[in-house]
């Protein structure tokens, strides 16, 4: 599952849609493997102040099942405009985004909160998606998604009068996947998301990769996922006439 939650911390919105959204970006990162649990920065980091050049950092290689943790921290207020991107949720000013390969087929589901403290520490237009890519050397970049990609989920936000959004993913297989996490630390002290990512075995039935992403503040809070079944009827041969 996946809960995002804005911490207090110096972050500010910004808006900034420019030609370099559409970039690729080349890199060279480390790639760790984490058995069973351990914690995950960003792969790339994306911000409004310089889109072109982002942040690299390290991919990693999660074994099936395991339990992961994912966070963020941003020290400064980021302006109301220009923006980074902007989706269908709302213009954000960073984007996080989390190079994983899992070596099993996973099932899951996904929840995502965002919990604000007023003014002082928020991060507004928190948002994510998922998406397989080609190799486990493509590149995210910002606004679509790499050529060859498969999307799993575009980018979701809470709903109106809420804190949570909930995707379930089906058909998660052995592969090289990139979790996005985007939005703008908006509160006069930043912000901060704290996330948990649960990959569980698959079951027979094509089921779904849980992801829980929370935003931290004086309190945090990771929601878990449960997978879902269905049930197989038998087709039953005509009788005869």
């Amino acid at each position: 599952m996946v809960t995002i939650i804005p911490r207090r911390l110096l972050l500010a919105p910004v808006l900034l849609a420019t030609a370099a959204a559409a970039m690729p970006v080349t890199g060279v990162a480390s790639t760790i493997s984490l058995n069973s649990s351990g914690a995950m920065t960003y792969t790339y980091q994306f911000l409004w102040s310089n889109p072109s050049s982002p942040t690299i950092s390290n991919d990693y290689d999660l074994a099936v099942p395991g339990q992961y943790t994912f966070s963020d921290t941003f020290l400064s207020q980021q302006p109301a405009s220009p923006n980074l991107s902007t989706s269908s949720v709302g213009a954000y000013d960073f984007q996080d985004s989390y190079r994983f390969t899992i070596g099993a087929d996973a099932s899951g589901d996904t929840l995502v909160a965002s919990l604000g403290l007023g003014n002082t520490f928020d991060i507004t237009n928190m948002q994510f998606r998922l998406y397989e890519v080609p190799t486990s050397t493509t590149a995210p970049i910002v606004g679509g998604i790499p050529s060859g990609s498969t999307l799993i989920t575009a980018w979701m936000g809470p709903p109106s009068g809420s804190n949570e959004v909930q995707a379930s993913f089906s058909g998660i297989q052995a592969g090289t996947y990139i979790l996005d996490v985007a939005g703008i630390a908006s509160g006069t002290d930043g912000g901060t998301y704290y996330g948990q990512l649960n990959v569980n075995p698959a079951v027979p039935l094509p089921a779904s990769l849980p992801l829980a992403l929370s935003g931290l503040g004086a309190l945090w809070a990771v929601s878990r996922g449960r997978g879902a079944g269905s049930l197989i009827h038998p087709t039953r041969a005509p009788l005869p006439g």
